[in-house]
């Protein structure tokens, strides 16, 4: 119960009209970034940090939140329309979305983007806020054994798909 009440808490500080207002900022200003190929999500919220330099931390979060989302979303648009995916995620929107472009359904593709990444967003949030108790109380009950095996396996990992080339091999690692 006590994770319920703290999750009321945080609707109730998430709906305040300021808030709000830097939500809406963050996923125009998101969708506008994403619509840039090659620029994703990550990028996007990277280059408009500057932004909340003097903001609240609630505020900043959810700013980068809409950013996020908003970037997501923005990739989609490129890719059904241009047939130009800005990242890894776009890859089968842009194959399946610009089919539907190209008969003359880009609206109906632009929108199934639109409802498909709110219905993914709002799953992953709720999968995120049930899950995210039990893996921070198994976190903290790690100790140096077992990020020393986290360590060996990422070293494992890296040495067994490195190739050819070394020097990718360790940039992948550091």
């Amino acid at each position: 119960m006590e994770i319920f009440n703290a999750l009321m808490a945080g609707f109730a500080s998430a709906i305040t009209p300021a808030n709000l207002l830097w939500c809406l900022v963050g996923c125009a200003l998101g969708t506008a970034v994403g619509v840039l190929p090659g620029i994703g999500p990550a990028v996007a919220v990277a280059m408009l940090l500057p932004i909340t330099g003097k903001v609240d931390v609630t505020a900043s979060m959810i700013f980068f939140s809409g950013i996020y989302y908003g970037a997501m979303y923005g990739g989609s648009t490129t890719s059904i329309l241009l047939n130009t995916p800005g990242e890894t995620a776009s890859m089968v929107t842009a194959m399946e979305g610009n089919k539907m472009a190209k008969s003359g359904r880009a609206g109906a593709a632009l929108a199934t983007a639109a409802v498909g990444s709110f219905v993914a967003g709002t799953i992953a949030t709720v999968v995120v806020t049930m899950f995210a108790p039990f893996v921070a109380e198994f976190a903290v009950k790690l100790g140096p054994p077992e990020y020393f095996l986290l360590m060996l396996l990422a070293f494992t990992t890296v040495s067994a798909v490195l190739g050819k080339s070394t020097l990718r091999g360790m940039t992948a690692l550091f």
